[in-house]
């Protein structure tokens, strides 16, 4: 008589909960006066959890001691130790601190103030905190607000009032009494309040904020603070290593201006081969000839500082020697840019280890798999070669090197090489010219010219008003940086702290430019608001 004719499923529980719990009562009120008690309670419309809402909880003024939750049913109380402040407005920021039992739904209400005074206080901050050299806006930044002027202050002193930043580096300092503040932003690394990090990053309103009355309020009117990096002024060695038995690697955590080794075991260093980075905080010290040593003793002194490293014997790898030659076979010669070459441009391959000597006398190209032609010039430095030919656009090459025509400081050569490479044709470039006029607050900028992953293709000192052109540009998607070169140093240099020295300001062109094909793209860049609104009047 009964027949199953419905697919049986689970039930499915109704729909998903996505309301947030929701206050029902509080002791005190919101926005209560004249409170001085102990604890705030709460009844929610549902059950509850505080797990993280120690971690999540803001107060302002900050307590002392930490503060105490505690639940029973729907109810959960806040409770602290600490004496109020007399005629002061407290706020307490939740955060993802009290969320649903089931979904995890965040409370909606995650603000709740009170006054030991008469009223609540008004006054308000808001503002962004960037990156001083990206300029991005930086996340999870603490905002420190203080009502004296002392330089030490963010060293030893806890904030009067604090918030954190969004994910648009926003922040917003609400409920602050009247008064002068001195305004700080600092992204900790130890989760503390203190400026007590050497590579903690910290920014800095020089000049007071004041409010004359409790019902001022200041919206959007903070310049953008400028999050940066103190320099570590002290030179240290940050990373060594050993190069097989060839040499030693030392690498520095800044650039450095003087440097003396000396190896204490009595080793003659004076023929060892110095290789430098193009930034000058990393050095390779190439020897003279392989050198299976037991261990070497080497002292640093640079800048005023001195460390003695130890090296013990290196693990050989001297390269396998070929059946029927008594030479090392071992030598690599690699493409810089495989696969391409610009055909205004040379061909260039690096090596692992210094060079010695060449001959490319033997070496030749085959053009298009059937013309042949032997390499007529070549030029090399300590760590590669670069070979110079006319090349023919959109001709695909094949470059032969014979055996051991190249050699390096130890005496290995080169196998018999092939590469496969195509020339360039002027359809893969364009043209970019930028008309520019740049604040004026100084005599020289920094002008960078990047590709989109923040790689740097061109750099050049300019003034404060010109034009740049760039010819033989490749195709693709560019960014423009300058840098305001205060100190007439050739970099970007960031803030000191103690010294009220902001970092040097960095501007970035707000639109991406994209270089086509066999085009031109002229832009204007102003960056003076008076001579931007001569020339839109005009």
């Amino acid at each position: 008589m009964l027949i199953s004719c419905a697919q049986q499923v689970a039930p499915t529980g109704g729909p998903k909960d996505a309301e947030a719990p929701i206050i029902l009562e509080s002791a005190p009120l919101n926005t209560a006066t004249n409170y001085n008690g102990s604890s705030i309670y709460f009844e929610f419309d549902e059950y509850v959890r505080v797990s993280s809402a120690l971690k999540e909880l803001i107060v302002t003024p900050p307590f002392e001691s930490p503060v105490e939750f505690t639940m029973r049913g729907k109810k959960v109380t806040v409770s602290w130790v600490d004496t109020l402040l007399q005629n002061t407005t407290y706020l307490f920021q939740f955060g993802k601190g009290i969320v649903d039992n089931n979904e995890g739904n965040v409370l909606d209400s995650n603000l709740f103030v009170f006054s030991t005074g008469d009223y609540i206080d008004s006054f308000e901050l808001k503002g962004r905190v960037i990156d001083a050299f990206s300029l991005k806006p930086v996340k999870d930044v603490w905002l420190m607000l203080y009502p004296e002027n002392i330089d030490s202050l963010p060293y030893k002193s806890l904030p009067r009032y604090f918030a954190k930043t969004d994910e648009q580096g926003v922040y917003h300092l609400r409920y602050l009494t009247s008064a002068a503040y001195k305004l700080f932003a600092l992204e900790p690394v130890n989760n503390g309040y203190l400026f007590d990090q050497p590579d903690e990053a910290i920014g800095f309103i020089d000049q007071m904020i004041e409010s004359k009355n409790p019902d001022d309020t200041i919206n959007s009117m903070i310049a953008d603070i400028r999050l940066f990096k103190q320099e570590d002024t002290l030179q240290f060695v940050k990373e060594f290593s050993q190069i097989g038995n060839k040499g030693l690697t030392f690498i520095f955590n800044r650039p450095v201006d003087t440097l003396k080794i000396v190896e204490l075991s009595g080793k003659d260093i004076s023929q060892w081969t110095t290789e430098w980075n193009l930034i000058n905080d990393s050095v390779a010290y190439w020897f003279q000839a392989p050198d299976d040593y037991d261990s070497l003793k080497v002292n640093i002194q640079v800048q005023g500082f001195s460390d003695t490293i130890f090296f013990r014997k290196p693990n050989s790898r001297l390269g396998k020697i070929r059946k029927g030659s008594s030479k090392q076979q071992g030598l690599s010669l690699k493409a810089e840019n495989p696969g391409r070459v610009n055909h205004f441009g040379a061909y260039k391959l690096k090596s692992k280890t210094p060079l010695k000597s060449f001959d490319l006398s033997t070496s030749f190209f085959i053009e298009e798999g059937d013309t042949s032609s032997l390499v007529d010039y070549a030029e090399g430095d300590l760590m590669g070669i670069q070979i110079n030919h006319k090349w023919k656009e959109g001709a695909k090459y094949q470059l032969f090197m014979p055996d051991s025509v190249v050699y390096d400081k130890f005496g290995l050569s080169n196998d018999t090489l092939k590469y496969s490479f195509i020339a360039s044709k002027k359809e893969d470039f364009g043209k970019l010219i930028i008309n520019y006029v740049l604040p004026g607050q100084v005599s020289q900028y920094v002008w960078q010219l990047l590709k989109t992953d923040g790689h740097v293709v061109f750099e050049e000192i300019v003034s404060p008003k010109g034009k740049i052109g760039y010819d033989l540009l490749a195709t693709g998607k560019y960014q423009i940086r300058v840098i305001a070169d205060n100190n007439l140093n050739g970099k970007w240099d960031t803030g000191i702290y103690l010294k009220h020295q902001q970092p040097e300001e960095v501007y970035i062109y707000d639109q991406e430019i994209e270089v086509r094909s066999n085009w031109q793209n002229e832009i204007e860049w102003i960056l003076r608001p008076e001579l931007k609104s001569e020339r839109e009047s005009k």
